[in-house]
């Protein structure tokens, strides 16, 4: 599923190609839209609400959009898939925007987003770095909810998806399972995980290691079953059913051990992280 980085990118991407536009025509292939033309309205601009897309027009609608798995956008181009699979197709002065696969898609008045996003906590990658005390305490409303599953909750932080879920916990040396109560740090790993996602966001390619920066790079993201890359101990993990917030987690036994308190580390987050642009923006202690 896109993060919060990747659509603060699509939105961007978006803006600079057809900011200030005029949409010439405007085909629809889903129910939720029927009816709807753009035709003749200015697109005034993309923008992003964690992993959520809207795209706003003069007369005071917008397109919003949530990607999940399947979905994207081609930006300029016409799309190369079937008709049937382009959901929404608008021609603009300077080329096409195409929805493909978008399995959330419709449109409210301007004035009225809130009911779309109005329930999501701060917004990781937008314009301005949210309070992150704010944060804090929305997780700690929550103190027996495990760490990966208060970090992908968009209530209480929008933006963060599972990349983040389970690279955030390796980095600071903190088991994805530790209750929220349970952890001392939280600032501290918030800051860090705010300083990687608006790099990312900002610089592309979605990379949590440093290494590598032109490309997506994890250190233990969809290895479960392989060497942990810091202590060599094979890493654990749970698939969909058995995760309690339901999607794949992976975490190293040696490194992020499951304990009745465990605190933040610090030291290990700027080894890990001594390659990475964040480590310069990371707001923890000594940074």
């Amino acid at each position: 599923m896109p993060e919060g980085d990747t659509i603060r990118r699509l939105a961007e991407r978006i803006n600079q190609r057809f900011a200030g536009q005029r949409c010439t025509r405007c085909v629809t292939r889903d129910p939720r839209l029927v009816g709807l033309d753009l035709a003749g309205s200015t697109l005034l601009g993309a923008d992003a609400k964690g992993k959520h897309l809207l795209i706003r027009f003069d007369d005071e609608r917008t397109l919003f959009a949530h990607l999940r798995l399947d979905g994207s956008f081609v930006v300029g181009p016409s799309a190369d898939v079937p008709a049937w699979r382009r959901r929404v197709e608008l021609w603009m002065d300077d080329g096409r925007l195409t929805g493909v696969d978008v399995p959330i898609l419709g449109v409210v008045a301007t004035a009225n987003e809130s009911s779309v996003v109005g329930h999501l906590g701060p917004d990781l990658c937008g314009p301005e770095l949210p309070d992150l005390d704010v944060v804090v305490a929305r997780l700690a409303e929550h103190p027996d909810e495990p760490l990966g599953g208060a970090l992908l909750d968009q209530r209480n932080v929008a933006g963060f998806g599972n990349v983040y879920a389970i690279e955030l916990p390796f980095i600071v040396g903190v088991s994805p399972l530790q209750p929220i109560g349970t952890i001392d740090g939280l600032p501290e790993l918030l800051g860090l995980g705010a300083a990687v996602i608006r790099t990312n966001a900002q610089r592309g390619p979605q990379n949590t290691t440093g290494r590598r920066l032109h490309a997506a790079d994890h250190w233990i993201y969809n290895r479960r079953g392989r060497p942990c890359p810091r202590c060599g101990t094979v890493l654990d993990g749970l698939d969909e059913r058995h995760c309690p917030w339901r999607r794949v987690t992976v975490w190293c036994p040696g490194c992020q051990p499951l304990e009745a308190h465990r605190r933040v580390d610090v030291d290990r987050a700027r080894r890990l992280l001594a390659l990475h642009p964040a480590r310069r923006q990371a707001m923890y202690p000594g940074a």
